[in-house]
């Protein structure tokens, strides 16, 4: 029972990342990086680099924990639960990644060095590939929620002789 317990924390808390890296990347592809536009060209390298270091910690972090407690649902998940919803969200984050280190990192670095607007319209434009993943992953995770809920209440009607 204490292993189905633990297993049970390590879904709730993936769920709650899952709720807390979607808005948070939201605001970072629609809030942040369109507002980058705004910074003069003297000041971007050093707004950048100042907010890099927020973005990491309040992003980036809580991502990587998502994604390792998303590989341990996938892996260990509790007994009541298909692998199903949990590998479906695992490889469409994954794609997520995959932009990040190919494409958004990279212009991440350049962007240290000073403002060049090529490549903040590259950096909003290749956001739809991640926006799109990030989508799949929330709808996908929803679901999930929403099939837990709904067999949850089930047990409790059932326990209750209200079936």
């Amino acid at each position: 029972m204490k292993q189905q317990n633990v297993r049970t924390a390590i879904l709730f808390l993936f769920i709650l990342l899952v709720f807390y890296c979607f808005g948070t990347r939201m605001m970072d592809y629609f809030t942040i990086y369109y507002s980058w536009n705004l910074i003069s060209e003297a000041d971007f390298a050093r707004f950048h680099q100042y907010q890099s270091v927020f973005i990491i910690s309040i992003f980036v972090i809580p991502a990587a924990v998502m994604t390792v407690l998303n590989i341990l649902v996938v892996l260990f998940p509790p007994r009541y639960m298909s692998r199903k919803l949990p590998g479906l969200a695992l490889g469409v984050y994954a794609f997520d990644w995959i932009f990040s280190f190919s494409i958004q990192i990279p212009i991440q670095f350049k962007l240290h060095n000073g403002k060049d607007m090529g490549l903040l319209n590259e950096l909003m434009r290749t956001n739809w590939w991640r926006f799109t993943a990030d989508a799949i992953q929330f709808v996908i995770v929803c679901i999930l929620l929403w099939q837990l809920l709904r067999r949850l209440g089930e047990f409790a009607a059932a326990r209750n002789g209200s079936i």
